[in-house]
């Protein structure tokens, strides 16, 4: 054991180092006690992870806090890369400030990442020079004094975030090197945010419509390859409200048709499929090859699987088609199942989509127990009237015993085409 131990010892400070970085930063702490030599290696890491779960105990947080401050202050170089994560229901904005600023006394940091559920602290960053990524969840934001942008930031990613207008464009504006975007950003008032990009490098662009929302448009993006759009819309949403986001997402869809990948919830299906939004759908993806739509199940319906036809009319190269729906805590209990002549008239109804005819050849569809209606009649239609598909993956979650009625439906289907497979497995698969 004692050789074992000295030849531990005698490895390479590079080399431990690179092992510490697979630990959490308690257990990497704790190496100290292994020997002499290992006494001060954790001060060389340049990545620090806190994954943290309190009660609604501050003692126990301030304790932590200082344990924290401790830990960073003791790092002998820069620190690259901070990543919190953090469940407790309140957090000091100034707990957060003492991290930051240590951290910008260090210099050199390119990744930060700060995820909190619980609370809405304020964060006012420092002046990072050299941020590349730089992902925020549920917090109000303040920029830097004086700030210009991160000169060499690349991907940015503001989820639940309260923030200026003028901070806002002046972020994005400020990125010059920009390439990803995913933001789900709000204010206290409604419709009052505008988000304009103007970025030649971007390349993906992921946005969540809410009623903070005035306007997102892409004005100047050569690059771009990839957009994801969702939205917020809920059992007591309005028709207005759809509407509303209806018309945001036309606006925004034509500035991004020129993408090859393109990723919508079943939410915006639902604002596109009422009447009087009939041409939001006239937008025409002509280089589009991957389309994928997720969401919940309760937001399928005989007029959303129109809606999903009408765009695909207007996809005429699309090669892969991706649906996934999932459940949420307590939708199968209020699940009302779409009418089954209605849906049933609308499969009838609709035929001579190009893709389907001439080259969609992939298709992916993962549901889970609340598998219903609209989702089997998609499969039927789109297996009806696909002619060069060539793979079908049914993938059939259950968070228990699989019901023998869905088995039965299911390998019904897999036997009509020698091109699909049935997958059987856990919800856990997801996580």
């Amino acid at each position: 054991m004692a050789e074992e131990l000295d030849r531990l010892s005698a490895l390479p400070l590079e080399i431990k180092t690179s092992i510490l970085r697979l630990l959490p930063i308690d257990d990497a702490v704790r190496t100290s006690a292994l020997s002499h030599s290992w006494l001060y290696v954790w001060t060389h890491l340049s990545s620090l992870f806190f994954n943290l779960s309190f009660p609604d105990d501050p003692d126990l947080l301030q304790a932590w806090v200082e344990v924290a401050v401790y830990i960073i202050s003791s790092l002998r170089g820069p620190l690259i890369d901070f990543d919190l994560c953090y469940f407790a229901q309140s957090y000091a904005s100034e707990d957060l400030f003492r991290f930051l600023s240590l951290i910008f006394q260090k210099g050199g940091l390119q990744t930060l990442s700060i995820y909190s559920t619980g609370c809405s602290a304020l964060i006012q960053l420092p002046y990072f020079r050299s941020l590349r990524k730089l992902y925020l969840c549920h917090f109000h934001l303040l920029l830097p004094d004086d700030f210009q942008g991160f000169e060499h930031l690349e991907d940015l990613s503001l989820y639940g975030v309260y923030i200026p207008q003028q901070d806002i464009q002046l972020l994005i504006d400020g990125s010059k090197n920009l390439k990803t975007f995913q933001g789900h950003v709000e204010s206290d008032e409604v419709r009052t945010l505008s988000l304009t990009f103007n970025s030649p490098l971007l390349t993906f662009v992921q946005y969540y419509f809410i009623d903070s929302i005035k306007e997102v448009r892409v004005i100047n993006a050569p690059l771009l390859e990839k957009a994801n759009v969702s939205a917020c819309i809920g059992p007591g949403s309005s028709e207005g409200d759809c509407a509303l986001i209806a018309a945001l997402t036309s606006k925004f869809m034509v500035d991004v048709a020129a993408v090859s990948d393109l990723s919508l919830g079943f939410e915006i299906l639902q604002c596109f499929s009422q009447d009087a939004m009939s041409s939001a759908l006239r937008v025409q993806f002509l280089q589009l090859r991957s389309l994928h739509l997720e969401g919940i199940v309760s937001c399928l319906d005989e007029k959303v699987f129109a809606t999903f036809c009408c765009l695909l009319r207007n996809m005429p190269i699309v090669e892969t088609l991706e649906i996934q729906c999932f459940d949420h805590p307590g939708v199968r209990e209020g699940l009302v199942e779409p009418d089954a002549f209605k849906v049933s008239e609308c499969i009838k109804k609709e035929d001579g989509i190009n893709c389907l005819e001439q080259s969609l050849r992939r298709l992916t569809i993962s549901v889970t127990n609340s598998i219903n209606i609209v989702v089997m009649g998609m499969i039927h239609f789109i297996l009806l009237n696909a002619n060069v598909i060539e793979l079908v993956e049914i993938i059939y979650r259950a968070d228990n015993e699989v019901e023998p009625s869905k088995i039965e439906e299911l390998n019904l289907v897999e036997k009509a085409s020698p091109y699909v497979n049935v997958v059987f497995s856990s919800t856990s698969d997801l996580f």
